[in-house]
């Protein structure tokens, strides 16, 4: 189930399954001086994923289908990789005392991801990723695949207003679709303002940068 897989609160916090993978060391949390990091809370990555798949769902003009990913830190973190993930703390989280708050802080992060999407669309650089599915003796061909491909480089750029490319303007749009009050993302301004060592987890985390070094 994708959604199921989805929360990776798990995965966030600790090791995947059978200790093959570890975000702790990845981060460089492994490290014997860096914070302890306690567990996601399982009723706040569900509180995030109820509440994004209800604002995409009410909003398909984006195109989007994210997965919503909550972190198991306290600092602000709030971040989106491609147009497949968006990532944020449970600190964030817990400071959003109600849904409309939440709503405006994860809806600020989709308009980000919808705005580049369109500007990437404009250029010609939006393009889907279509699996090879080549059948058992085509000699790893795929006919179908490769005529999509081909249809997709002769497609046209695809033009969008000056707001239609704007991240404010499109989170506001996402939060009126999802009908809550656009004003809300003017009041959740100050939740936005990323801690210091937030921002290192989130360009650790969306690949920017190497593990932190921590000093004890």
């Amino acid at each position: 189930m994708r959604r199921g897989v989805a929360l990776l609160f798990v995965l966030l916090c600790g090791c995947v399954h059978e200790g093959s993978f570890s975000v702790e060391k990845l981060l460089g949390w492994d490290d014997p001086a860096a914070p302890k990091i306690g567990p996601a809370s399982v009723q706040i990555a569900e509180r995030v994923d109820t509440l994004g798949r209800k604002i995409m769902g009410q909003n398909p003009f984006t195109g989007l289908d994210p997965l919503f990913h909550t972190v198991g830190v306290q600092e602000s973190v709030l971040f989106h990789r491609g147009t497949a993930e968006v990532f944020v703390s449970a600190g964030l989280v817990e400071k959003c005392k109600t849904e409309p708050e939440l709503a405006a802080v994860l809806c600020a992060e989709l308009g980000k991801m919808t705005a580049e999407k369109r500007r990437a669309a404009t250029v010609g650089k939006d393009r889907d990723s279509i699996p090879n599915v080549a059948l058992p003796g085509a000699d790893g061909f795929d006919a179908t695949r490769a005529a999509e491909l081909a249809r997709q480089e002769t497609k046209p750029a695809r033009r969008f207003t000056a707001d239609e490319m704007s991240s404010d303007h499109v989170a506001r749009d996402l939060l009126r679709g999802a009908g809550y009050d656009p004003a809300e993302l003017d009041r959740v301004q100050p939740l936005l303002r990323q801690s210091e060592r937030g921002d290192a987890i989130r360009k650790q985390m969306a690949g920017s940068a190497p593990a932190p070094k921590w000093e004890r």
